[in-house]
Parts: C-alpha cells; structure tokens; sequence
C-alpha cells in the first residue's frame, strides 16, 4: 500500500511533539494583550490519498473470488475415503517424496 504524504503542510508537520501549545494557553495569551476574547485559529484540513497497488488489488480480488469457493471439495474427499475404504487406495512414494522435496526447495 502506498501512502502519499506530500499533502502534508508546514503546519500540520511542525504540530509535532513539544510544538503543541493547549487551546487554554493560547486564550491566556491571547487575553494577556486586553484585546478582549481570543479568536481561535481554524486550520484546514488537506485530504490525504491512499493508493493501492496493483499487487493488492490482485490480491483482494482472489480473496473475494475464493470466498464463494466451499473450503473442501467434498466430492473429492468422498471419493478418497471410498477408494480407502475398498482398499484401492495406493500411496506412489516417488510422487510424494518428489512433492516433499519441491516443498523443501521453496525454504532453500
């Protein structure tokens, strides 16, 4: 996500810490002068943008996308209990140690 702080003006950036003076310090010094109440300083606000990237864009489409998928494919889970079940079920060692070493290769 990228965020855009250009926006930022002199005077919302120098509020950092230790500037910032309460409203009641600023109405005593206001009133100090006899000039009579104290006009309150009214800063506007610039809009501050977010812009997404196309990556997350991606990413957030494929979510949405997947939430209508069920999270088990119950027919395929059927299928493998029966074939379990009536002993047709055959484990290929080759193919699982190949898989398990594919998974290794993406920590190396």
């Amino acid at each position: 996500m990228a965020i855009d702080l250009t926006t930022l003006s002199n005077a919302q950036s120098s509020n950092g810490r230790g500037n910032r003076v309460s409203n009641e310090q600023q109405n005593t010094a206001g009133n100090a002068g006899g000039t009579g109440a104290a006009q309150p300083s009214v800063q506007q606000a610039s809009a501050d943008t977010v812009k997404i990237s196309d990556a997350a864009q991606a990413i957030q489409g494929a979510a949405k996308s997947l939430e209508s998928e069920p999270e088990v494919n119950s027919d395929r889970v059927a299928e493998l209990k029966a074939a379990i079940d009536s002993g047709d079920y055959k484990v290929d060692a080759e193919r699982v140690a190949d898989r398990m070493l594919a998974f290794d290769s993406l920590f190396s």
